[in-house]
């Protein structure tokens, strides 16, 4: 099976660039990861239903996976203790 590609939305990139490089590695690591199991996240409720969260460590990757095009699209990254509530927020926002 080909690995799926990655993108990252701008948010998703701004929150890896702010992390220390150690933890880029868990991350980069994660997305390695992924690129070869996309379904490897748990399945979302409520709101967030169409998304994934994947779970390197104390991180959280918000995501969700276009299979036909074989692309990860990664829309947050960040730690457990308020990562969902900042999504929501975000999602708040974008929504018209």
């Amino acid at each position: 099976m080909k690995d799926f590609r990655v993108r990252f939305t701008p948010e998703a990139a701004q929150c890896v660039s702010k992390l220390h490089p150690d933890q880029k590695k868990i991350i980069r690591k994660a997305i390695d990861q992924l690129r070869q199991e996309p379904f490897a996240g748990d399945d979302l409720r409520e709101e967030l239903a169409e998304y994934k969260s994947f779970k390197p460590k104390k991180f959280r990757i918000i995501y969700s996976v276009d299979q036909d095009n074989q692309v990860i699209q990664v829309f947050y990254i960040g730690l457990r203790r308020d990562l969902y509530d900042q999504f929501r927020r975000l999602l708040a926002e974008l929504k018209p």
